[in-house]
């Protein structure tokens, strides 16, 4: 085993004590089981955020959610955030890779209204792109997704999501401080999302504050090495959103 190959596995096992995989459901009706969410929870003193870009939809660099998260020191996964529907599958909102700005901050939609970061330096960020924008000095972002809507803000669901839609949904939650999670969700409208989340106990002894939707339908993604679940999209997605174990900081 190589030196790196050794790091890397430390820093994984080091940070798996603060990470860890649930299956959460709820019941409809008598003895039955309707909905399911499988969450990837971790803490952003022991974890850090890694987006990676496929660079093209026509000449993909990785291929999947779980090609790139193999290739990167990554404990779960996540597809990241919108895209269009050109032959290069230009993200329609903010990525930060690696330090390095690829797309720029967006406004004008709900897909685009809030942003999640790390700043490589003292923990994780949810925000809305607004407060962004009016900064005169962005903050630095070692890694930045741009998503949307907002499905929980202040603990409590955001009014007016859309209550007919049903699809697979992805998302990255927080509780305001330490402890964040990203999930995949069955088939759910953006509404019910949000209602669920919100509930006490949904998440366990995890109170989520705020959670941002990402891309979803048949985008949806989610990956785990702890667990060895992998659900691939149903179709090519431009980029991908990983969590990473570290020493803590």
């Amino acid at each position: 085993m190589t030196f790196l190959r050794f790091f890397l596995l430390l820093l994984f096992f080091c940070g798996a004590a603060q990470a860890e995989h649930r299956v959460f459901t709820r019941k409809d009706g008598f003895l039955s089981m309707r909905d399911k969410l499988n969450v990837y929870f971790f803490q952003s003193d022991t974890h850090r955020l890694l987006v990676r870009d496929e660079g093209s939809l026509k000449t993909p660099r990785y291929g999947s959610l779980d090609k790139a998260m193999r290739k990167s020191p990554c404990a779960a996964g996540i597809n990241g955030g919108f895209f269009g529907a050109d032959e290069a599958g230009t993200p329609l909102g903010l990525v930060v890779q690696d330090g390095k700005r690829l797309f720029p901050l967006a406004s004008g939609s709900f897909a685009v209204s809030g942003v999640v970061y790390d700043n490589g330096k003292n923990g994780l960020f949810l925000v809305r792109s607004s407060a962004l924008k009016r900064l005169k000095n962005p903050p630095a972002m070692q890694a930045a997704i741009q998503g949307g809507p907002f499905l929980v803000e202040n603990g409590t669901a955001v009014k007016g999501l859309n209550a007919q839609k049903s699809t697979y949904r992805t998302f990255i939650a927080t509780d305001g401080g330490k402890r964040w999670c990203i999930g995949i969700s069955s088939s759910v409208t953006l509404k019910d999302l949000a209602e669920w989340l919100a509930s006490p106990g949904a998440l366990g002894d995890f109170r989520v504050k705020t959670a941002l939707n990402l891309d979803g339908g048949s985008s949806s993604a989610f990956w785990c090495h702890e667990s060895g679940i992998s659900y691939p999209s149903f179709k090519q997605v431009r980029n991908y959103l990983g969590v990473v174990p570290v020493a803590r900081r």
